[in-house]
C-alpha cells in the first residue's frame, strides 16, 4: 500500500512542474501565447493559474510526503530531507507573494520558467532517497532463460499489436465521425506499410537493448550499466521526438527549442524512472523470496498493463479531438503505449533463445536492408496509393494523420519526405510569428474617410468560425440540411470562388477588419491604425453591436463605444450563435432610435473545440449524408435554425431590405475525407475555400453589378462596405481587397486578377493560389516540403506536379509576397544576405 501511495504523490508532485513548464512555454511562443494562455480553450488553464501557489504547495506537500523516512538517528539523509523541505517551503512563501503564471508575456522570462520548472523537478527526483537493499535484492541473476536478453518475437509481437490497434482505432474514429466504412486496396497497402515501419522500430529497439544488455554482461556492475543504458537511450529517444514535434508543429526550432526538448526530455526520463523503479525493485524482491509468486504477479501485471495500454491508445484521440498542438500530447501517448505493450508482452513471453552481438548486428542490418529494397521499390508496388513517389508520400503522410503511431515509427526510421531547412525555410520563419510588432502605417482603403452622404443601410456580419462551402446546399446540392441559409442564398449574392488568405482565425479575423493582408504577428499594436471596418462604422455613425471574441480583444480600443454581446463569455470557444442573437434582439428591441447598426459576431458552433451547451447529435438522433461529419454538419444545421430564426425577426421588424447582410467563414477545416486533419498548421483547399454571401438591400443591388467568375477573398469584405455606403473610389494597392461590386464592369476590371499569398496563422508555411484559381502551391518550413496541384484536374489536391523550376518560380513569388508585406508595415528582417541570395 505504502509503495502505490508514494507513486501517486510522485506523480502528483512531478505532474504540477511538468504542466508549469509546457504552459510557460506556449507562453514564449507567439501563436499559442495568444490562443492558449490570454484566450484559454479549456476552463482549467485559468484555474490553473488562479491557483498556481496552492497547487505548488499540495505538489511539494506530495513530494514531501513521498520522500518521508524516519531514521532511527539524525543522520545525513535525515540532514537531506529537512534541507530540501525547507527549500520547498521558501519556494512556496515566494510564490504565495509573487505568482508569474498571470503576468507571463510571450518573452524571455516566461522561457526561463518553463526551465525553472523543469529543473525543479530533476531536483526532486534526484534529492528522492534510494533504498539500496530493494534495489539490490531486486537484481535476478538472468532473465527468463538467458541473462540480460531480450527476444526478437517478443518485438514483433508488440510491433504487430500496436499496429493493429492503432489502425483499428483510426477506423474507427472515422466511422464515429461519418458513419461510414470504407475500405480499398489502398488501405491494405498503407496497413503494410505500417507494419513495415512498426516492425523496423521494434528490431532496432531490441537491437540496442540486446547490444546494452550484452556489454553490460562484461562490466564490474551489470544492473547498474543496464538501467544507464536504457535511461540513455529513453532520453535520447524523447529528445528527437520532442525537438521534431517543437519544429514540425509550431516552427520552433534553434538553439532555445533543442535545449527545452532536452530539459524536458531528460526531466521524463528521470521522473518516469524514479516513479517505476520501486515496483520494479519490490517486485524482483518478490521474486527472489517466491519464484512461483513473483511469476504470477508479473503476468497479472502485464496483462492489466496491456489492457489498459490498448484502451488508451483507442480512447486518446477522443479526449483531445484533433488539436492543432495535440501532436505532442499523442506522440507522448504513442510511445508510452508503445513501451508499455513491450514490457508486457516480454514479461509475458521470456525469451528462450541466446544472441551474440554479431547475430544482432547482423539481424540489425539484415531487416534495415529489406525495409530499404521495400521503400526503394514502392513504385512498383504501391500502386494503389499513387503513380509517383510524392503521390505515394502523401498517401503515406495523409494517413499517418489519422494514425499517429504510424506517423511517429515512419518519422523514427527516417521515411519522411521532407529536406534539411535551407534558405528558403530560414526567410519564411524570418516573416512567421513577429513578436513585438508596431502599426506603423495607417490602412487607407480611401483618400480620406468622411461621413457618407448616402443611405446608411444596417450591416450584419456572420463569419461562422471554421464552416465550410460544402456543408452549405447553396453549393453542394447533397445538402439538405441547411434550408434557411439556402433560402438566404436565393435571395443574396452568392460568391462560389471565396477564399481565406490565412488558414487560422488569429490572422484571418484582423484581414477581414482590416481589409488588407496582414504581418504574421499577432498582434501589430495600434491596431486602430489598420482597423478599416472600426473607422467606417465610426465615421458613419453605426451603433456597433459585436461578439468581443479573443482575436477582437486585441483589435478594438478597450474604451470603443461597443455594445458586447456576449459579456459573460468565459472561453472563446463557448460563442454560440444562439445565444449571441437572442442577445441582439434584446438590444435591437430596446433601440429607440433610427440609427443604423452594425454587428459582428465570428460564433464557434462548427470549431472543432466548440463548448456550448447546444444538444448533441446523438441526443437529436442526427443522421449526416454519406461520407459527411456528423458533428460538423449537426453543428452548421443549428447555425442554419438560428439565423433562420433571426433573419424572420428581422423582416418583422422591417429591417430585412434595409440592411446588408453577410454570411462567410474564417477558414474551412480538414476533417479527414482525404487524410487530412484540422487547420491552423496546413494549406488545403477545404481550408482556405469558404462561402462567402451577401444580401444587399433590393433598391442598391438593382444599380450593381459583380464578377462571380474571379477570385473574391475575405479582405474585399472591408473595401466592398465601404464602397456601398458610398466611400469612393477604393485605393488600389497589392495588399488591399477589392470592391465586390461596382456600378458598371469596366469598374470592377480596373482592379488586376492577382495571385494570392496563402499563409498558415501557426507556423512558417505558405502558398500561392494562381489568379485563374488553377494551380495551388504550399510550402513548409518544417519537415521542408513543397506540391503544386492542378485544381481543374484534381480538385481535391491529392497528386502533386511539383517539378524544380516550377518550385523556384513559386518560392521566388512566395518571397516576393513577404517582402512587399513586411516593406508596408515597416518589418525588415535580419536576413539579408539569405534574401538576396534567395532572389538570384
Amino acid at each position: 500500500m505504502r509503495l502505490f501511495l508514494n507513486t501517486l504523490l510522485r506523480m502528483i508532485s512531478g505532474a504540477y512542474f511538468v504542466l508549469t513548464s509546457i504552459y510557460c512555454l506556449l507562453a514564449f511562443l507567439p501563436y499559442t501565447f495568444f490562443f492558449l494562455i490570454k484566450a484559454p480553450p479549456y476552463a482549467w488553464m485559468p484555474w490553473f493559474v488562479r491557483h498556481q501557489a496552492v497547487l505548488y504547495c499540495v505538489a511539494a506537500g506530495a513530494a514531501m510526503a513521498a520522500n518521508w523516512r524516519l531514521p532511527e538517528a539524525w543522520n545525513c539523509a535525515r540532514r537531506r530531507f529537512a534541507v530540501g523541505g525547507i527549500f520547498l517551503a521558501g519556494a512556496g512563501v515566494y510564490l504565495t507573494f509573487h505568482p508569474f503564471l498571470a503576468t507571463l508575456g510571450d518573452n524571455s522570462k516566461a522561457y526561463s520558467w518553463s526551465l525553472a520548472a523543469l529543473l525543479f523537478l530533476i531536483a526532486l527526483v534526484l534529492w528522492a532517497p534510494v533504498d539500496k537493499s530493494a534495489a539490490d535484492e531486486s537484481e535476478p541473476d538472468n532473465t527468463g532463460a538467458d541473462k540480460g536478453i531480450l527476444g526478437y518475437s517478443a518485438g514483433a509481437i508488440s510491433a504487430v499489436v500496436v499496429c493493429i490497434v492503432y489502425a483499428t482505432g483510426s477506423r474507427l474514429h472515422l466511422y464515429s465521425e461519418t458513419r461510414t466504412i470504407s475500405f480499398h486496396w489502398a488501405d491494405v497497402e498503407l496497413t503494410l506499410w505500417s507494419l513495415l515501419s512498426h516492425l523496423l522500430v521494434a528490431v532496432v529497439v531490441v537491437s540496442i537493448l540486446n547490444l546494452i544488455f550484452l556489454l553490460a554482461d562484461r562490466t564490474p556492475r551489470p544492473p547498474w550499466f543496464r538501467r544507464a543504458g536504457v535511461n540513455t537511450l529513453v532520453f535520447v529517444s524523447l529528445w528527437i521526438t520532442l525537438a521534431r514535434f517543437l519544429d514540425n508543429a509550431l516552427s520552433f526550432a534553434g538553439w532555445q527549442a533543442r535545449v527545452y526538448s532536452g530539459a524536458l526530455a531528460l526531466t521524463l526520463t528521470l521522473w518516469g524512472f524514479s516513479i517505476v523503479r520501486p515496483f520494479l525493485d519490490a517486485a524482483g524482491a518478490r521474486a527472489s523470496q517466491s519464484p512461483s509468486d513473483g511469476r504470477f504477479s508479473h503476468r497479472m501485471i502485464a496483462w492489466v498493463v496491456l489492457a489498459a495500454s490498448i484502451m488508451l491508445a483507442v480512447a486518446f484521440p477522443y479526449l483531445v479531438h484533433g488539436a492543432d498542438w495535440s501532436g505532442l500530447l499523442e506522440g507522448t501517448v504513442a510511445l508510452s503505449v508503445w513501451i508499455a505493450v513491450f514490457i508486457s508482452l516480454a514479461r509475458l513471453r521470456p525469451v528462450r533463445a541466446r544472441y551474440s552481438a554479431f547475430v544482432v548486428l547482423l539481424v540489425l542490418a539484415g531487416c534495415g536492408v529489406v525495409y530499404k529494397t521495400f521503400q526503394a521499390t514502392e513504385i512498383l508496388w504501391s500502386k494503389p496509393l499513387g503513380a509517383t513517389d510524392d503521390e505515394i508520400s502523401l498517401a503515406l503522410q495523409a494517413y499517418g494523420e489519422q494514425d499517429i503511431s504510424f506517423q511517429l515509427a515512419h518519422h523514427i526510421v527516417g521515411d519522411r519526405r521532407g529536406e534539411v531547412c535551407g534558405d528558403l525555410c530560414h526567410i519564411l520563419r524570418e516573416y512567421t510569428n513577429i513578436r513585438n510588432a508596431e502599426a506603423r502605417v495607417d490602412i487607407q482603403l480611401v483618400d480620406k474617410l468622411t461621413p457618407s452622404p448616402n443611405a446608411r443601410p444596417n450591416i450584419f456580419i456572420f463569419v461562422i468560425d471554421s464552416m465550410r462551402p460544402d456543408y452549405l446546399g447553396a453549393y453542394n446540392p447533397r445538402v439538405n440540411f441547411t434550408p434557411n441559409l439556402d433560402d438566404f442564398a436565393r435571395d443574396s449574392v452568392v460568391l462560389h470562388h471565396a477564399y481565406t488568405q490565412y488558414a487560422g482565425t488569429s490572422l484571418s479575423e484582423p484581414a477581414i477588419w482590416s481589409g488588407a493582408m496582414m504581418l504574421h504577428a499577432h498582434y501589430p499594436q495600434p491596431f486602430s491604425r489598420l482597423n478599416s471596418l472600426d473607422r467606417m462604422v465610426h465615421s458613419d455613425g453605426y451603433r456597433t453591436l459585436a461578439s468581443v471574441d479573443e482575436v477582437l480583444t486585441y483589435l478594438l480600443p478597450a474604451d470603443d463605444d461597443i455594445t458586447n454581446l456576449d459579456p459573460g463569455m468565459k472561453l472563446w470557444n463557448e460563442l454560440e450563435v444562439g445565444a449571441t442573437l437572442q442577445q441582439a434582439r434584446s438590444v435591437l428591441n430596446a433601440r429607440r432610435n433610427d440609427q443604423p447598426v452594425f454587428l459582428y459576431t465570428q460564433p464557434k458552433n462548427v470549431h472543432q473545440f466548440a463548448r456550448n451547451r447546444v444538444p448533441s447529435p446523438t441526443s437529436q438522433h442526427w443522421q449526416a449524408p454519406d461520407g459527411m461529419n456528423i458533428r460538423i454538419s449537426y453543428e452548421v444545421h443549428w447555425v442554419d435554425k438560428c439565423l433562420g430564426e433571426f433573419f424572420d425577426y428581422l423582416k418583422q421588424r422591417g429591417m430585412y431590405d434595409n440592411s446588408i447582410i453577410i454570411v462567410t467563414s474564417d477558414h474551412g477545416d480538414a476533417t479527414g475525407e482525404f487524410g487530412r486533419l484540422s487547420h491552423s498548421t496546413l494549406i488545403w483547399p477545404e481550408v482556405m475555400h469558404v462561402p462567402l454571401l451577401i444580401h444587399l438591400p433590393p433598391k442598391m443591388r438593382e444599380r450593381l453589378v459583380y464578377d462571380d467568375t474571379r477570385i473574391s477573398t475575405l479582405t474585399d469584405i472591408a473595401p466592398t462596405l465601404y464602397y456601398l455606403l458610398g466611400h469612393r473610389p477604393i485605393l488600389q494597392s497589392p495588399l488591399y481587397g477589392r470592391p465586390l461590386f461596382a456600378e458598371t464592369k469596366a469598374e470592377l476590371e480596373r482592379y488586376p486578377h492577382k495571385d494570392l499569398l496563402l499563409a498558415s496563422d501557426v507556423r512558417a508555411v505558405y502558398g500561392i493560389l494562381s489568379a485563374d484559381e488553377r494551380y495551388l502551391y504550399t510550402t513548409y518550413d518544417s519537415p521542408a516540403q513543397s506540391y503544386l496541384f492542378d485544381l481543374i484536374a484534381d480538385p481535391n489536391a491529392l497528386h502533386s506536379i511539383l517539378t524544380p523550376a516550377l518550385k523556384q518560380r513559386y518560392d521566388q513569388e512566395i518571397i516576393e509576397h513577404l517582402q512587399l508585406v513586411g516593406d508596408f508595415y515597416g518589418y525588415k528582417p535580419g536576413m539579408a544576405s539569405l534574401l538576396a541570395s534567395a532572389q538570384h
